[in-house]
Order: structure tokens, then C-alpha cells, then sequence
């Protein structure tokens, strides 16, 4: 493998580019308006850099490549960053190796606005004989009689063929992976070698032919990493290095022989080529015209993996089969509510391992609160990577006020590096939890009775809108016969009669509104239902039906509808609880089998994985709702 390349960094002031045209910029007279001052000071940090700004001065020395086969040149370069070079550079002559400049060249960028320019000596190295050479360490000297500059020693190994060796081949490749011993679930890295000797060109492209199992991996695409140069049986080898994530799902031993398709470049019928125009020099480019190449399958030997389960022994009861590092975080809003009011807690992984089939610990059901099964927030992970982050969201749903905090949680993972299981915990979460209203639409307010002092009773509040029949458009005539005038003064006469008997009657009934809260409520529970699917009937009708827009109104009315037939708190108004009173009741089981049904697929679309509906059973449910409850209007509930 080559070393890295090194570098000398070489501290060196640069003069202001700018000091000589700051002169041109400095302010006119006070006469000129004060709002121009700001602007000029601006063009003058812009043009003119201070010495402290300026980019830092540096010095690039490096060899490539280190390690070469006898006949093989090198190329040696020396780089300067951001301060003046020498006109001139040369390096001392080494005995057995001729080093030849190779000319020189200029580069400018410009970083934030400043211009950063570099330049490079370039030098041919060629080896007359086998050995290992080191080049410096060398001392330049730094410009305008400044500190000189320190290159450090550089070794060049030169290799000579072995004539005892045994031929060596021109093309072969490897398969290697960074743990053949892997855990089930657990990533590993599969790294592809293509060995070639240095005279041999391959093309760019090279593709994948079989060796792999069909089933039980997940593997990420292949990588090109750096190429590098490896000595092998005593010959240097230009390698080419591919990298995979792979991730056994089941235990076993599996071989893993790769087929690799690579092209070798014809250099002969590349160099045969002959300019016959001036544009033959920018059609011979690659690019648009890539050298003939043969196809070579190359067959890398067989690797074996043995995939092991994780360990039976000392493996904790919650355990779900996440392996890896990970980081187990855990969030409860709102923490202060009422009975019956929903909260969420986001649950979040974080880190290395299966995050695709990982799964964080939720909350089960409890006397003092209700669940739903967790549902996966934003996108869902490719199974393939890693590493990452997967967040879920549980609703909890307070049942009384003796709740007083959700307990803590504690997600447990296999580390395959530690070898041992790992337990993180979140929470305990403190809540608040207040008594519900006694109607959800309704506004109720205590009033002391008349009666007892220490006696109190609700009284309904609400208003009642009368619309008035639109007046006659034409009178009729009066009637030549003498019964129509006795009609009319029988109808004079009993008016006020008639009046009197429906004010009594009204007030009787409001009177009987105000004192029996039950019988407001059941008068009201049809009223309440019939808005919610209206809701329900207008988001099924859309182009494209949304579950979840369909079932929210269609679950409010049937709460909604039962809280008050039944007189109930909308916190008690619970899917148990509605069941529960309607087994007692006469309904045929076919009506309580929908009933089941309809709840069941309620709790899945609102808080769990919303299951896939044709859009025709979903535009069905309104109208199946409506049925049901108009059945149950005509029951006689206990």
C-alpha cells in the first residue's frame, strides 16, 4: 500500500495585494454625503487583504508510486501553495536512479473571493537498478531570504524480478471480508481485490457476473475505493479495490465465490493510431472514444462465511433481535392532560446495526392507561444501510387520574464487537393527569339548588334557532258561505287557549331539560352523530379517499352518540365500553360482530400501520355507520 503523500507547511507573510491601490479608495472630502462612508470602507476590505487573512503558505513533497517493478518510472512532485517559488528547482542526482525534470505548471483558484494560486515541478524517476532510494530530506531556500523550507526523506523501493520465482500472473482477484466469523444481523464489510501487473491496463467499467448467494444477505452496492500498489510472491501488483456492506439474516456457512468481468485495454491497436486532422487529438479522448478493451472473466477462490446466531447464554427476556451500537432516546407529549386525551411518545434509534428490523420497546395496555400499536414516522430505512436514525410514535391514552407517570423503557441490543448484550433505559415520564369533562359538546355548569345549600345541579346551556315560515305571497277572498266565518271565529276565540297549552307545554319541557341531564343528553345524541358523518361522507367522496380522514369523524360520532345515550364521560365513552353495553342489549349478533369490526379497523387506521382498503369498502363504512346507529336508536340499551 502506497504511503500517504506528505506535506511541509511553510510559514510565509504575503504582502497586501491591495496596499498600493488603497490609495485610490480612500475618501473624498468631508463635503461628500456621510451615507457614502460605509460603502467605501466596504470596497476597501474587499480589495485590499490584510496580511492576517491571506491563505497559508504551504509546500507539497511527494513520490508516486513507492513500490515499482525494475523499468518502471516514477514521478516525483513539489508543490507550492499560496507564497512565491524559485524561477528554477533542482534535485541532487542519486547514484542508480536518474532523476529528470519533467517541466512545470501553474494553477489559480479562488476560495471566498480570494485568489489562490500554486505551482508544481514535476520530475521523472527512473531506476537503473534494483534497491530501496531516499530522496532528502532537502532544505530550499525560502524566498526573498526568508526561514528555508524542510522536505522530509522520501524511500523509493525498486523490485527486480525473481528468476527462481514461479511466473507470475498478469491478472487474478481476491475476496476478502473484514469478519468471517459474523453474527446474524450483524454488517461486515466485503472488499474485492483485482490484482494486475503494472504493464496491464484494465478498462474503467467492471461488473459483477454471480458468486453470491441468492437469498439470506442484504448488501449495499459496491464502492471504488483508492487504488493502491501491493507486493505479491515478489512481484508488484497495481490493485483495484472494491467495497460492500453485507448483513447475513441466517445462521450458517456460506461460500461467497465472486465472478468478476473486467476489460484489458489493447495498447498495441491504441498506440497504432495516426492523427489525420486537427481535431483527432479531442475525438482520441477517452471519453468519446475509449480504447478497445477484451472481456476477461476473472474467478476470485471461494470464501467461506460462518454465520453465527447470537448467544442463547445471559440473553435478557425483552430482547428483539437488534444488533449493533445503538442509542435508545424517548419523548412524551403532552405531559399534563386530561382522561380520555391522547398523548404521544416518539421512541428513537440511533446508531450501527439493522436499523430496518430493529424495533424500539412501547407501552402494553395497563388498568390506568390504553395503547396503540407504534407506527413508523417519516421514511422508512433502506434495508440495506446501516447506519442511521428510525423513529416511531405511540399513542397512550389516560384512563384515570392515578396516573401519574408512564414507566421507563429499556430497548436491549447484541453488540458484536463487545460480544455481550447491552441495556439502555428511558424515562420514567412524569405526567399530569385531570379529570375529564362530563360532556364533550356540551357546556354544563354547576348551580346550587334552592332547596339544600350543599346540594348542587347542572343546567344544560344552549340555543335553539326557530326558523320562520315565509309569509303567504296573495290573501285569500273571503268565502260567500257562512261556515268559513264560523271556522275563523271558533280559531280566534281558541288561539290564545292554544297558546297557553303549548307555552306550558314548552316550559314543561325545557324545565325538564334543565333538571334531567340524562334526558338532554339522549335527545341530543342523534343530533351530535349526524354532523360527525357529514364530516365522514364528505372525505369519502374526495377523488382519492384518505382512511384516516374517513374514520376520525366516523369514531367521533359513535363516542360521541354513546356519551350521551348512555350518559357517560367522554374519557369513559371507550370502544370497551360501548361493547360491552351492547352485548347486553337485544341486538342481533350480526349488528355486534360490525360493531367489533368497525372499532378494530378504527384503532388500526388512527394509531397503528394503517392496513390497505379499496376505496370501495372505505366509502361503504359511512353508510354503514349510519345504518348501525339508527339500529341502535331503535334498541332499548341497559
Amino acid at each position: 500500500m502506497n504511503p500517504p503523500s506528505t506535506t511541509t507547511t511553510h510559514p510565509h507573510p504575503t504582502r497586501p495585494s491591495g496596499a498600493r491601490g488603497a490609495r485610490g479608495l480612500r475618501p473624498r472630502p468631508l463635503h461628500l454625503p456621510f451615507v457614502l462612508f460605509p460603502l467605501f470602507t466596504f470596497l476597501f476590505s474587499l480589495f485590499s487583504p490584510s496580511p492576517a487573512s491571506a491563505i497559508a503558505a504551504t509546500v507539497d513533497w511527494d513520490i508516486q508510486p513507492r513500490i515499482l517493478n525494475l523499468g518502471e518510472p516514477a514521478t516525483a512532485t513539489i508543490t507550492f501553495h499560496g507564497t512565491s517559488a524559485p524561477g528554477s528547482l533542482s534535485l541532487p542526482d542519486i547514484d542508480g536512479l536518474s532523476i529528470q525534470p519533467a517541466g512545470r505548471s501553474s494553477n489559480t483558484s479562488f476560495v471566498n473571493g480570494r485568489a489562490s494560486s500554486s505551482i508544481t515541478f514535476n520530475y521523472t524517476l527512473f531506476p537503473r537498478r534494483a534497491g530501496d532510494y531516499t530522496l532528502g530530506p532537502y532544505q530550499l531556500t525560502g524566498p526573498d531570504g526568508e526561514d528555508p523550507i524542510e522536505l522530509p526523506a522520501i524511500t523509493l523501493t525498486v523490485r527486480a524480478p525473481d528468476p527462481d520465482a514461479p511466473q507470475s500472473e498478469m491478472l487474478f482477484a481476491r475476496v476478502e471480508a473484514s469478519t468471517p466469523t459474523p453474527y446474524v444481523q450483524q454488517s461486515f464489510d466485503l472488499i474485492l481485490r483485482i490484482y494486475a501487473l503494472p504493464t496491464v491496463e484494465l478498462a474503467r467499467d467492471i461488473r459483477l457476473a454471480g458468486g453470491f448467494p441468492e437469498s439470506g444477505f442484504v448488501q449495499s452496492a459496491f464502492e471504488e475505493l483508492q487504488t493502491v500498489r501491493e507486493e505479491t510472491a515478489g512481484q508488484i501488483y497495481v490493485v483495484r479495490r472494491f467495497r460492500a456492506r453485507l448483513r447475513a439474516l441466517t445462521a450458517g456457512d456460506f461460500d461467497i465465490a465472486p465472478i468478476l468481468r473486467v476489460g484489458v485495454v489493447d495498447r498495441a491497436s491504441r498506440n497504432a493510431r495516426r492523427r489525420t486532422s486537427p481535431f483527432d487529438g479531442f475525438f482520441d479522448d477517452p471519453f468519446f472514444n475509449p480504447p478497445a478493451a477484451t472481456p476477461v472473466d476473472l474467478a476470485a477462490p471461494p470464501l467461506t462465511l460462518h454465520v453465527r446466531p447470537v448467544p442463547a447464554e445471559d440473553r435478557p427476556a425483552d430482547y428483539t433481535g437488534a444488533v449493533g451500537q445503538y442509542r435508545f432516546e424517548a419523548d412524551v407529549r403532552p405531559r399534563e392532560l386530561k382522561v380520555g386525551e391522547p398523548l404521544t411518545v416518539t421512541l428513537r434509534l440511533t446508531g450501527r446495526g439493522n436499523l430496518s428490523t430493529a424495533r424500539p420497546p412501547s407501552y402494553t395496555d395497563t388498568d390506568t392507561y390504553k395503547t396503540y400499536d407504534p407506527r413508523q414516522s417519516g421514511d422508512a430505512p433502506d434495508p440495506s444501510s446501516d447506519t442511521g436514525t428510525t423513529t416511531y410514535e405511540q399513542v397512550v391514552i389516560p384512563r384515570t387520574t392515578d396516573l401519574t407517570a408512564l414507566p421507563a423503557l429499556t430497548f436491549t441490543y447484541f453488540d458484536p464487537d463487545a460480544d455481550t448484550y447491552q441495556t439502555t433505559t428511558a424515562g420514567p415520564f412524569p405526567l399530569t393527569v385531570h379529570e375529564s369533562d362530563s360532556s364533550s359538546s356540551a357546556l354544563l355548569v354547576q348551580i346550587p339548588a334552592t332547596d339544600t345549600p350543599d346540594r348542587a345541579r347542572a343546567l344544560i346551556l344552549g340555543t335553539d334557532i326557530i326558523y320562520l315560515q315565509p309569509a303567504p305571497t296573495h290573501w285569500l277572498a273571503p268565502a260567500s258561505s257562512p261556515l268559513p266565518r264560523l271556522i275563523g271565529t271558533i280559531a280566534l276565540f281558541a288561539t290564545p287557549i292554544l297558546a297557553l297549552v303549548v307555552l306550558y307545554l314548552t316550559t314543561r319541557h325545557r324545565r325538564h331539560l334543565a333538571t334531567d341531564i340524562a334526558y338532554a343528553r339522549r335527545l341530543k345524541a342523534p343530533r351530535v352523530a349526524r354532523a360527525a358523518l357529514r364530516r365522514a361522507e364528505a372525505a369519502a367522496r374526495a377523488p382519492t379517499p384518505n382512511p384516516q380522514a374517513i374514520f376520525e369523524p366516523l369514531t367521533e360520532a359513535a363516542t360521541t352518540y354513546f356519551a350521551h345515550r348512555l350518559n357517560l364521560l367522554p374519557g369513559a365513552a371507550t370502544p370497551p365500553a360501548i361493547l360491552a353495553v351492547l352485548e347486553k342489549s337485544p341486538l342481533p349478533p350480526e349488528a355486534l360482530t360490525q360493531w367489533r369490526d368497525f372499532f378494530t379497523l378504527s384503532d388500526a387506521i388512527r394509531y397503528g400501520a394503517t392496513p390497505t382498503l379499496p376505496p370501495t369498502t372505505l366509502t361503504q363504512w359511512p353508510t354503514l355507520l349510519l345504518t348501525l346507529l339508527r339500529q341502535a336508536e331503535r334498541t332499548r340499551l341497559p
